[in-house]
C-alpha cells in the first residue's frame, strides 16, 4: 500500500506523464530510495531511449501492436529494455528485420548492441545485398523461415522495380526528365525543371530529383 507521499509522487507523474528520477526528487524533496519505493509499488515502465533515464507509471503507455509507445521524444517499449525489445521485434518479424528498419521504427542506433546479442547467440543474421544483413531469431527453424521470407520479399520488390515508377512520378514525366538528362545532362534539378516546364510538362524539381536518385542517375560533367 502507498504511503501519502507515495501516493503524491504517483498522482503527479499520472499528471506529468513521464520524469526522470532527478526531476521526481527534486519536485518531492525526497532521496532515491523512497521515488523507487513509489514506483515500485505502483509498477513503472523505464525509457528504452535516453539512457533508460525517463520513468512512466505501469498503465499510462498505449503500446501499439509492435509493444511500442513514445511521449513526445521518449520512448517506451512493453518489452522493457533495449535489448529485449530488439529481441521481441526480430523474433515478430515473419521475415527479420535490418539494422534501418529497426531504428526507423525505434528511432534509436541499434547497430552496436544487435552486435552483441548476435555474439551472445540470442540472435542470427544473413548477409544482404549493399553490404547489408538480416537479423533473425536464434531459433534454427524460425531463423530458416524468416530467411526463406526475406528472399520471396526481395524476390517480389525486384519484379516490381522492373515496372514501377519513383513516388509522385507519372509516367511523362519520368519520361521527359530522363530525356532532358540525355540532352543536357549537366542542368542542375532546377535547371531541368525550369526547361520541362517551358515545354508545357508539369513537373518540379524535387520530382527530378526522385528520378534521378531512383534510376541511380548522376549528373554528368564534363572534363
Amino acid at each position: 500500500m502507498l504511503t501519502d507521499r507515495e501516493q503524491r509522487i504517483v498522482n503527479w507523474l499520472q499528471t506529468r506523464k513521464v520524469a526522470t528520477m532527478r526531476h521526481l526528487q527534486h519536485q518531492f524533496q525526497v532521496c532515491h530510495m523512497t521515488v523507487f519505493r513509489a514506483l515500485k509499488k505502483f509498477g513503472y515502465h523505464t525509457s528504452y531511449n535516453r539512457n533508460a533515464g525517463y520513468y512512466t507509471l505501469a498503465g499510462l503507455p498505449q503500446f501499439d501492436d509492435a509493444g511500442l509507445w513514445a511521449y513526445r521524444e521518449v520512448r517506451f517499449s512493453r518489452w522493457g529494455t533495449l535489448l529485449e525489445t530488439l529481441v521481441a521485434l526480430i523474433q515478430q518479424a515473419p521475415g527479420g528485420l535490418t539494422t534501418s528498419e529497426l531504428e526507423e521504427r525505434l528511432q534509436t542506433p541499434v547497430a552496436n548492441l544487435l552486435a552483441r546479442l548476435v555474439q551472445h547467440g540470442r540472435l542470427q543474421r544473413q548477409p544482404l545485398s549493399g553490404h547489408r544483413v538480416v537479423y533473425l531469431a536464434a531459433a534454427a527453424e524460425q531463423g530458416r523461415q524468416q530467411w526463406e521470407h526475406r528472399q520471396q520479399q526481395l524476390a517480389a520488390a525486384a519484379g516490381k522495380q522492373a515496372t514501377a515508377l519513383p513516388a509522385g512520378c507519372p509516367a511523362p514525366v519520368v519520361i521527359g526528365v530522363l530525356r532532358q538528362m540525355i540532352l543536357a545532362p549537366d542542368e542542375s534539378p532546377e535547371q531541368e525543371a525550369r526547361r520541362l516546364q517551358a515545354e508545357g510538362l508539369r513537373v518540379t524539381a524535387g520530382q527530378v530529383r526522385r528520378v534521378r536518385e531512383y534510376y541511380a542517375l548522376e549528373k554528368k560533367r564534363r572534363p
